[in-house]
């Protein structure tokens, strides 16, 4: 591989920025392809807007997003902008916020949680027509939201809440979706946020502060992440404001339905294209499970459902793309970078490469029997290094469960032959996804 960083022939002015804008998810593994194994760093630097950068090699991205103090998570689009979640701060803040929340994701913690995802997926279940058809990611949308707001916050959700929370990111999402204006226009030339997008923030904001008030007006709160932010907040060494409490709520909740509902949904679209398959995690479910709930002593027996779900997270991932920016001039890949360049690390794109996955286009669980490690380089849809997905032990649980729970039960086909998506903040489906159920 050469120690070097290249730039793609391309048009004048724009050069490949508008290829990307036009088609993020086609350009970005047409790159991993195309350049992958011959150079580590691929430069998009056209005549206007700012430069930036595609990572290729697998070793480099783990460095980069291991090396906090040369490169830092950016604020991607108006909602993360004006949040300082855990998700979305840097520095001390990310620090302080890490610290009093990481005791809510181990230990005992997650037995827990995995008990709070079996009921509600039973729950939601239990609603569904012996045969019939169902919204499939609306339902899945409005599942995570209550296991995670139960987990985290300690209360359930209602449905018409959940349904709102879901619409408002669909709305978000369609506003994010980057264009070429965003690259090659000055900041102050781009358009703000739209009335609809500032109406759905205020939805999930508003849905995120009902849960702070009532944590505020307990005598004895729970034991959960809002009361140790709150009670962080008397901690003179801790800079909290009600307004970070408040963010963080927001991104917790909606990180935590979105990527997991995300990813459920397409385990479903990957199984409906594969029956085999589907009867497969059906007939382990029935083998663990012989009729009862999932429980956390069980997830080590769902070998298959495993493999599943992380072959999802190889085709699918949710985070289709992770950003860096450069904090100040430094030299990566024997090439000089300025501050505030942007990295961009595609795990959609690395999960792809032919270089590193035999037959990658294809939904192949088994490949995670034995020949594929999980620590591979190129496999990373939690992202890696110190901010690595804080709730990755919760969502791996709630999929496997989500998938065994519901095909002991039902026999559930996405009616969709190929799913048209939409590379926003996280990967979603462009429309509807539609689901016929039958129960067993």
């Amino acid at each position: 591989m050469s120690d070097s960083v290249h730039t793609p022939p391309a048009p004048p002015l724009i050069g490949n920025v508008s290829r990307f804008a036009d088609d993020p998810l086609r350009f970005l593994t047409g790159v991993q392809e195309a350049y992958g194994g011959q150079y580590p760093v691929v430069r998009l630097d056209p005549s206007v807007g700012p430069r930036f950068n595609v990572i290729l090699d697998s070793a480099l991205v783990h460095d980069v997003l291991a090396d906090r103090d040369r490169f830092r998570r950016p604020a991607v689009g108006p909602e993360e902008q004006q949040r300082q979640g855990l998700l979305s701060s840097d520095g001390i803040l990310w620090e302080q916020q890490r610290s009093v929340l990481q005791p809510s994701f181990v230990g005992g913690k997650l037995a827990e949680y995995a008990a709070i995802s079996s009921e509600t997926v039973d729950a939601m279940i239990a609603e569904w027509p012996a045969e019939g058809t169902v919204d499939l990611h609306e339902e899945l949308s409005v599942l995570t939201l209550r296991v995670i707001t139960q987990s985290l916050f300690s209360r359930d959700t209602d449905g018409d809440r959940a349904r709102a929370v879901h619409d408002a990111m669909a709305t978000l999402s369609a506003e994010v979706e980057p264009s070429l204006a965003d690259f090659v226009l000055p900041e102050q030339f781009q358009s703000g946020p739209s009335d609809a997008f500032e109406a759905a923030d205020r939805t999930i904001e508003g849905v995120a502060q009902e849960f702070v008030d009532w944590h505020r007006s307990q005598a004895d709160p729970p034991d959960d992440m809002i009361t140790a932010l709150i009670e962080a907040k008397s901690d003179p060494s801790v800079e909290l404001s009600d307004n970070e409490l408040i963010d963080e709520a927001v991104l917790f909740m909606t990180g935590g339905q979105e990527t997991t509902a995300l990813t459920i949904t397409y385990a479903f679209y990957w199984l409906s294209q594969h029956p085999e398959m589907r009867e497969r995690v059906a007939a382990e479910a029935q083998s663990v499970l012989d009729g009862d709930l999932p429980t956390w002593d069980d997830l080590s027996e769902f070998t298959y459902t495993e493999r599943v779900v992380r072959e999802t997270l190889r085709l699918t991932p949710a985070v289709w793309n992770i950003a860096r920016e450069v904090r100040h001039d430094t030299t990566l890949a024997g090439a000089d970078f300025e501050s505030d360049e942007a990295l961009l690390m595609s795990p959609y794109a690395h999960h792809r490469d032919s270089r590193t996955w035999t037959d990658p286009l294809s939904f192949r669980p088994d490949r995670w029997a034995g020949d594929v490690s999980r620590g591979h380089d190129s496999y990373f849809p939690f992202g890696s290094g110190p901010r690595m997905c804080i709730g990755k032990q919760i969502a791996l649980t709630e999929a496997q469960f989500t998938l065994a729970h519901v095909l002991q039960e039902f026999d559930v086909v996405v009616d969709q032959a190929e799913l048209s998506l939409q590379p926003s903040v996280t990967l979603r489906p462009r429309s509807t996804v539609r689901a016929s159920v039958t129960a067993r």
